[in-house]
């Protein structure tokens, strides 16, 4: 039951930030308005019926939860509206609407069917998107670019061989995509725990040991705690096979020896990174 009241909050705060940077749902609830207004001389009812169902249970926290159960927690709340045909209704009320403003869409009305279109297409452009705040997609795409900067370099470093990379989450996330050859001793599965949705293995305690010390790490805060099990991480690391390993620009010199010394590894710094390489 508590897990099942946790999940209408999460709905209720994925509807809010499903509409917080974009209106398309307001044109999508405009248009499923329009639709009804017209149900009487429209074909395929059975459509606006089904879309009218499926948006308000989307949008009724008992019921998006329920949707949120049934999909798992795999995905978010965001995913429940794939069953909603949103672009199909709001293509198919817009067409609707102008065809009832432009008639036949003869040339002798264009005067009447213009404005209209035109307004249909300011209303589109304006409504934005649905979902995804667009400060966090620019700050993902950039740590993106600054992933892909330091692992080209690293690729280059190793002549393409096989690496096993053990370095800050904003790096692994993106290593796999960015070079299929380097290997890691954990991935996103570890901080995203809705990736665990159809797996019943877990990390064990050293490989999780390895993940909260390289986060205590990019923490300044947090740092001179995880020095002192510098070397108990870097020597277990070692023998699940990590042969390179990342730390952030920021951290000590002292650091930086007490890490070559334990890895046996030559250092060089790339891209606001210390590399740790065989």
């Amino acid at each position: 039951m508590a897990g099942f009241m946790k999940n209408i909050q999460m709905a209720w705060l994925g509807w809010k930030n499903y509409t917080d940077d974009g209106k398309m749902a307001a044109l999508l609830l405009v248009s499923l308005a329009y639709l009804w207004y017209c149900g009487k001389r429209m074909r395929g009812r059975s459509f606006w019926v089904y879309s009218m169902c499926v948006t308000i249970g989307c949008i009724c926290p008992i019921t998006a939860a329920l949707f949120m159960r049934i999909q798992t927690k795999f995905y978010d709340y965001e995913w429940i509206w794939s069953m909603v045909p949103v672009t199909a209704v709001i293509a198919l009320g817009m067409t609707l609407f102008l065809a009832r403003c432009w008639g036949d869409f003869g040339l002798s009305q264009w005067r009447k069917g213009l404005p209209a279109a035109m307004f249909l297409l300011a209303v589109t452009v304006l409504a934005g998107g649905m979902g995804g705040e667009l400060p966090n997609q620019i700050y993902q795409v950039q740590e993106r670019e600054k992933a892909y900067g330091v692992l080209e370099e690293l690729i280059a470093l190793s002549q393409g061989g096989d690496v096993c990379l053990w370095a800050p989450r904003e790096v692994m996330e993106y290593a796999r995509e960015a070079d299929g050859h380097i290997r890691l001793p954990y991935g996103r599965n570890m901080w995203d725990a809705s990736l665990n949705a159809y797996a019943y293995d877990t990390y064990g305690e050293d490989i999780l040991a390895l993940y909260e010390w390289m986060e205590q790490m990019s923490d300044p805060a947090a740092m001179e705690t995880a020095l002192k099990s510098l070397e108990t991480c870097v020597r277990n690391a070692r023998n699940m096979g990590v042969d390179c390993i990342m730390l952030p620009e920021s951290v000590a010199s002292e650091t930086i020896q007490r890490m070559e010394k334990a890895s046996n590894l030559h250092v060089r710094c790339l891209e606001g990174y210390w590399v740790f390489y065989g």
